[in-house]
C-alpha cells in the first residue's frame, strides 16, 4: 500500500476515533471506558487490515448505546455503510434480558453479513480480555457461552477471518478455564 493511501486512511479512522471521544465526552452515560474499549477494537481491526469503513464502525459500535448520538448523525458524518454495521452491533433495549439482547444482535448481524460479525467478534474479544473466570464464574459463564453462539453461528462466513479465529481461540481458553475450575 502506498504511503499516500495509508496517510489517508489513517486521517479517515482518526476522525471516527475524534468523533467518538467527543460525543462520549459530551454526552456519553456509560461509566465503563467506553472510549478505551472501542478504540481497542478498531485498533485491532486495523491491525489485522480490515478495510477503513470497518475499522471506523469497530470504534463507533457502542455510540449509539452509550451516548446520545443518533444513527442519522453516524450516517451523516461516516456513510450509510458504516451506519449499518454499527447500528447492527447496537442492543436493543427493547429485546427483554441482556441474554435475549445479545443473542438478537448477532442475529442482526449475522443478517447484515461480514462487516457487522467482523465488529461484533472483535468487540466481544476485547471484552473477553477483562473476564475474571476465579472472580464471577457466573457472569464469564455466561459471556462465554454468547461468545461460542457467536463463534458457531458466525463460522460458515468468517472462518477464513483471523478476528474470528483470534476468537475462537479465546473461546476455547475461556472454556478450558471455566472445565478447570469444575474439577
Amino acid at each position: 500500500m502506498v504511503f499516500a493511501e495509508k496517510n489517508s486512511q489513517a486521517k479517515e479512522i482518526q476522525e471516527a476515533v475524534v468523533f467518538l471521544v467527543t460525543r462520549m465526552l459530551e454526552s456519553g452515560h456509560n461509566p465503563k471506558p467506553v472510549v478505551f474499549h472501542s478504540v481497542c477494537v478498531g485498533v485491532r481491526l486495523y491491525n489485522l487490515n480490515y478495510e477503513p469503513n470497518i475499522v471506523k464502525a469497530g470504534i463507533l459500535h457502542d455510540i449509539i448505546e452509550d451516548s446520545d448520538t443518533s444513527l442519522a448523525e453516524i450516517v451523516e458524518r461516516f456513510g450509510e455503510k458504516v451506519a449499518q454495521v454499527v447500528q447492527s452491533n447496537t442492543f436493543d433495549q427493547t429485546v427483554g434480558n441482556r441474554a435475549a439482547q445479545g443473542i438478537e444482535c448477532i442475529q442482526r448481524c449475522l443478517n447484515y453479513g461480514r462487516d457487522a460479525l467482523i465488529v461484533r467478534a472483535a468487540d466481544k474479544l476485547d471484552n473477553s480480555f477483562y473476564l475474571e473466570p476465579a472472580l464471577d464464574k457466573d457472569f464469564t459463564e455466561f459471556w462465554v457461552a454468547e461468545m461460542r453462539y457467536l463463534v458457531d453461528i458466525s463460522r460458515h462466513i468468517l472462518k477464513v477471518e483471523p478476528i474470528w479465529q483470534e476468537l475462537n481461540q479465546q473461546c476455547q481458553k475461556l472454556e478450558t478455564a471455566l472445565k478447570q475450575m469444575e474439577v
